[in-house]
């Protein structure tokens, strides 16, 4: 999973992402603990690390990715970092198989559209279960 986040800036450890906000910020400073606790950015526990996907901050520079920020707060609230990441990394059928995280430069509105469509985290099993029906019915 974690695999489908390298095009769009792969992922790194949370220490680091956290110094490199603190070296760019202008005007009140906002740690990445304050990012992860409001819901502005997630992150992953992994083998005792905290790995952040880096889609969420603009290329130029660790600023939040505006269309990002948009489309986790059309996720459910509750949902943790991994299945967050899973939700952005996993081909969508709403997404005509393709995966959120790819799509978020080229067709945010459907990336939206398909977030805010997500109610539970059963969601994600009815996705996976009609994906799978899409793969069997075209093999």
């Amino acid at each position: 999973m974690l695999e489908a986040f390298r095009p769009s800036g792969g992922k790194a450890p949370g220490d680091i992402v956290g110094r490199l906000l603190a070296d760019h910020q202008t005007g009140e400073a906002v740690s990445l603990a304050r990012l992860i606790h409001s819901g502005r950015v997630f992150g992953i526990e992994w083998r005792g690390c905290l790995w952040i996907p880096m889609f969420q901050f603009n290329a130029d520079g660790p600023s939040i990715s505006a269309a990002a920020q948009t489309v986790r707060a059309g996720l459910p609230e509750l949902w943790s970092g991994w299945t967050v990441a899973m939700w952005f990394a996993m081909p969508n059928v709403r997404l005509q198989d393709r995966r959120p995280v790819e799509l978020l430069g080229s067709d945010l509105d459907a990336v939206l559209q398909a977030a805010q469509a997500m109610q539970s985290i059963e969601d994600m099993g009815f996705i996976q279960r009609r994906l799978a029906q899409g793969r069997a019915a075209h093999a």
